[in-house]
This record gives structure tokens, C-alpha cells and sequence, in this order.
């Protein structure tokens, strides 16, 4: 019998799962719902800091992960919009952002295609500052407000692909989900990796 986080990977991993009776096919339906709820990337982060090496969060509180300063962003296509390196953050401060930047923070950004990993990407928070200092000097010019945030402060490849980045996961069959990418950022996962 696999463990519940040997039974995401291989969803994570595999094309077509097959389940070898009847309860790993109860197993793969919950895992299928889960990876595809778009009410919550927590499969979709495990998923994503089991395959860097790390283990996954216990709890939600400050960072994605229990021991490090570090922030995972995955997007799983459905079939709306192209993936593009992007990721989001909610609710954000100038206070968060320096917070961010002098803890260090790592970014993890992935890309799934329904529940399906496609990539892992590994880059220094420092590397979207100018866009989050963009977006922050536009909507908070004057710093901080009480009770004011940007609600929701997105960045994509562009953003980031300046600096420095590791491709740290390309799936090996990354050509047949092509449809699901931005063409420019689908040449930066395939030139930078073996796929």
C-alpha cells in the first residue's frame, strides 16, 4: 500500500493513472477533486515542495513552509488562460514586502495542467522587487494604510526571468500540454531544460 504522499506524486507524475482496484480508484477521485479545487493550491504546493525535497506545510500561518522562508505559487491550467511562470500574492503591504526581502524569501512557482505537474521553477524573492514596487508604488504611493492592502499583486515570467532562476522540474512529456503555455515562456522552460 502507498503512503497518501506516494499516491499524489504519482497522480502529479503520471498521464494516465490507472488504479489497481477499487479503492485506489476512491483514492485517485479525492486526489483528482483535491488537485483540481480552485478553492485551494494545498495539493498543488505539497505536490511542489515534495518534488524540491521539502515536506509539506502542517499548518498556514507566515510562509509555505514550517522551516524556511519560502513561498510557493502554483497555477494549475483548466483550460482558461495560458501558463506563464505567474504567480500572485494576496493582501499585500510595504511592510510584508521588506519583510520578504529581509527574510530571504525563496519563490517556488509551478505549473499544473489539471492537477498534472508541468514545471518547477526556483528564483529569489529579489528577483520580482522592481514589479512588486511597481504595483505596490501605484497603489499604496504614500506606504501603509491600516486596512488597506493590494489585494491581489500577480508578477509572470517577464517579471522574474532577468534574474537569476533555476528550472528545477520540466515534465518529460512537456510538449504534448504546449497549448496550455505562453509560447516565450514555454522556449524559456525548454532552452533552460533538458526536455
Amino acid at each position: 500500500m502507498l503512503t497518501v504522499e506516494q499516491y499524489k506524486l504519482h497522480y502529479a507524475l503520471t498521464d494516465k493513472v490507472t488504479p489497481q482496484d477499487e479503492a485506489e480508484q476512491v483514492v485517485y477521485t479525492l486526489i483528482e477533486e483535491f488537485a483540481n479545487d480552485s478553492n485551494s493550491a494545498k495539493y498543488r504546493e505539497d505536490i511542489t515542495k515534495l518534488m524540491v525535497g521539502l515536506r509539506p506545510s502542517e499548518g498556514k500561518l507566515g510562509y509555505d513552509d514550517d522551516f524556511e522562508a519560502i513561498e510557493v505559487k502554483p497555477v494549475n491550467y483548466t483550460g482558461n488562460g495560458k501558463l506563464d511562470g505567474k504567480g500572485s500574492f494576496s493582501d499585500f503591504t510595504w511592510k510584508r514586502h521588506r519583510k520578504y526581502l529581509k527574510d530571504g524569501v525563496r519563490m517556488l512557482v509551478s505549473g499544473f495542467n489539471r492537477g498534472k505537474l508541468l514545471y518547477i521553477l526556483d528564483f529569489p524573492y529579489s528577483s520580482i522587487q522592481e514589479r512588486v514596487e511597481y504595483v505596490l508604488n501605484k497603489k499604496l504611493p504614500n506606504g501603509d494604510i491600516k486596512g488597506t492592502y493590494v489585494r491581489t499583486l500577480a508578477f509572470h515570467w517577464n517579471h522574474w526571468s532577468q534574474g537569476t532562476y533555476k528550472v528545477s522540474y520540466v515534465r518529460p512529456t512537456i510538449g504534448d500540454h504546449r497549448k496550455c503555455f505562453n509560447k516565450k515562456f514555454y522556449n524559456i522552460l525548454t532552452e533552460n531544460h533538458d526536455a
